[in-house]
C-alpha cells in the first residue's frame, strides 16, 4: 500500500516532537521503529501488517534493551546546590543545641535547624561559634570550635 510510507513518516515526525516536547527517552524508540517501516514501507511485495509487526518490535527492542543505559548516563548528573558552601563555615548559634535538641544557627539571614555531631555530647549555647560539618536532610550538622582554632582563626 502507497500510502504506508506516509503513515510511517507521520508517526515518526510525531515522536520526534513528543520526544523534543517530554524528553523522558520514550517517544525516541518509536521514532527508530517508524524509520525501519518506512523503509520496509517503501518495498512493494512487503504487506502492512509485517510492517507494524516490524516496527512494534524494533521500538518494544530498542526501548527495553537501551533504555535504562540511556537514562542511567543522562539523568544521574550530580546537582550542586548553593548549600555546599555551607560545609566549613563558621556561624553564630542563634538557639541552644543540645545531643537531643536541634538549635538553630544563622546563615546568611537565613535561619537553618542545625543539630550536633554524632560525636559530641556537650550543649552548644546561643551565641557560640559553630563550624557546619554535613549537611543532613534540611538541618546542618554542627560541630562545636574549641579556643585553640578561634585563635588560629583571628
Amino acid at each position: 500500500m502507497e500510502y504506508m510510507v506516509w503513515v510511517w513518516l507521520g508517526v515518526f515526525i510525531t515522536t520526534l516532537i513528543i520526544e523534543s516536547i517530554t524528553q523522558d527517552l520514550i517517544a525516541v524508540w518509536f521514532s527508530l521503529g517508524s524509520i525501519i517501516a518506512l523503509i520496509l514501507s517503501a518495498i512493494p511485495q512487503i504487506q502492512w501488517y509485517i510492517e507494524i509487526v516490524v516496527f512494534a518490535v524494533v521500538s518494544g527492542l530498542s526501548l527495553g534493551l537501551t533504555r535504562p543505559f540511556a537514562k542511567k548516563l543522562l539523568f544521574n548528573a550530580t546537582r550542586y546546590t548553593n548549600v555546599d558552601e555551607f560545609v566549613g563555615k563558621r556561624v553564630k548559634v542563634i538557639s541552644d543545641i543540645s545531643k537531643y535538641e536541634n538549635g538553630e544557627v544563622k546563615i546568611y539571614d537565613i535561619i537553618y535547624h542545625a543539630s550536633l555531631m554524632e560525636e559530641e555530647t556537650e550543649t552548644i549555647k546561643k551565641d557560640e561559634i559553630v563550624e557546619i560539618v554535613t549537611l543532613k536532610g534540611n538541618k546542618v550538622v554542627v560541630r562545636k570550635i574549641n579556643e585553640v582554632e578561634r585563635k588560629d582563626e583571628e
